[in-house]
């Protein structure tokens, strides 16, 4: 889903709609966890599709002859390819090597317990925990019913 190039190594921004999971199972069917799950994989699909690949491919345009300096004629029109033959540029430049001594500091704090997130990904952060809290309690307003099957 949403991950085509075409053969003149472009990339398509935008999934068809037939290829979404939202909505293909009505709400009776399975299990509302199992559902959410599903759809929220297909947001996260759509979101990297659609939002995070178009900002790599317009790097990979604007880096085209060195990054397909590396791929087969064949192979031009395969995303995992030639994202592939990008990192190993990307791998080298001066963002991701700082990003590669952070990660040791981040691991650090973490192990050490001084980390902060408070300020990382607010409004992403607010979101999963109003998500989490509405779940725990729409299963809560059941439990005279599920007892304790709820998981």
């Amino acid at each position: 889903m949403g991950q085509v190039k075409l053969e003149n190594t472009r990339y398509l921004p935008c999934q068809p709609p037939q290829f979404s999971l939202k909505g293909i199972h009505p709400d009776w069917e399975v299990h509302p966890s199992w559902i959410a799950g599903i759809e929220a994989l297909n947001a996260y699909n759509y979101w990297v599709s659609e939002v995070v690949l178009p900002i790599a491919f317009q790097w990979i345009e604007e880096h085209h002859d060195e990054v397909y300096a590396t791929v087969p004629d064949h192979l031009k029109a395969d995303v995992g390819v030639v994202l592939a033959a990008a990192f190993e540029l990307v791998k080298a430049l001066p963002a991701y090597q700082d990003g590669l001594v952070q990660n040791k500091k981040y691991e650090q704090a973490l192990a050490d317990g001084t980390w902060d997130s408070t300020h990382i990904n607010p409004v992403w952060a607010g979101i999963a925990r109003e998500v989490r809290t509405a779940t725990a309690a729409k299963f809560e307003a059941h439990k005279a019913v599920l007892k304790d099957s709820v998981r």
